[in-house]
């Protein structure tokens, strides 16, 4: 069955609500999942996504088609993303962890754990090898766009590959054959593994107190030197 969706003007835990046009269940964007109405508790599938800026997704992709932005004009929210505040209703409380509100986090859920990699941490560590959900993953971080994206680091036979950035810009290698692969795509552009392409896995890209809220229980990355 394939639904339709509109903005309900309503939050729950300081996230955007949205509804569907065929039953007027309310549905959690951050979640992908149904809080109420006729589809509560129905999860959405997670698609694997990129979320960039325009300069270079348009260079890698230069047929694309676009949504005209000046058909919604000025940025209504250009002042929120300047103030502190959190939210509506404030932040999550987390005094454990030494995080801005409005800072900005990927977060991963891999079977029933979930974790956050800070912009922070990955602006100094921008390859990541990890394991979340006893599922091993690679975070892969280009500062200077700030785009982010997270893949299985297991290929189909079953083996298991280790990640180091490269000399290049918006490579990495692995060090088991020394392969670079393209860290926005997870395909393999040369050596051993070329044409290899790791399963990449679904990200949620947000503030810091808007992931913690969801999920006040997270994990958190944290560089260490």
């Amino acid at each position: 069955q394939t639904i339709t969706f509109g903005v309900s003007g309503m939050l729950y835990r300081n996230g955007l609500i949205m509804y569907d046009h065929q039953t007027e269940s309310l549905w959690s964007h951050i979640m992908g999942q149904s809080i109420a109405g006729d589809f509560d508790g129905t999860q959405l599938e997670l698609i694997a996504a990129l979320q960039t800026d325009w300069a270079s997704w348009k260079e890698r992709h230069p047929n694309t088609l676009v949504i005209n932005p000046g058909f919604f004009g000025r940025d209504g929210y250009e002042g929120y993303y300047l103030r502190p505040s959190a939210g509506v209703l404030g932040r999550a409380t987390t005094p454990d962890v030494d995080l801005g509100a409005k800072e900005f986090v990927i977060g991963v859920r891999l079977a029933g754990e979930v974790k956050a990699y800070p912009f922070r941490a990955l602006n100094q560590q921008p390859v990541v090898n990890d394991v979340v959900g006893e599922v091993p993953i690679v975070v892969f971080f280009d500062k200077g766009s700030a785009v982010g994206a997270v893949f299985s680091s297991e290929l189909d036979d079953g083996t298991f590959l280790t990640f180091e950035p490269s000399d290049e810009l918006e490579m990495a290698v692995d060090i088991e054959t020394q392969s670079e692969w393209d860290i926005f795509t997870g395909i393999a552009v040369s050596g051993p593994l070329q044409g290899t392409q790791l399963a990449q896995i679904p990200i949620t890209y947000s503030f810091w107190f808007g992931w913690a809220d969801y999920h006040p229980d997270t994990m958190v990355y944290a560089f260490e030197e």
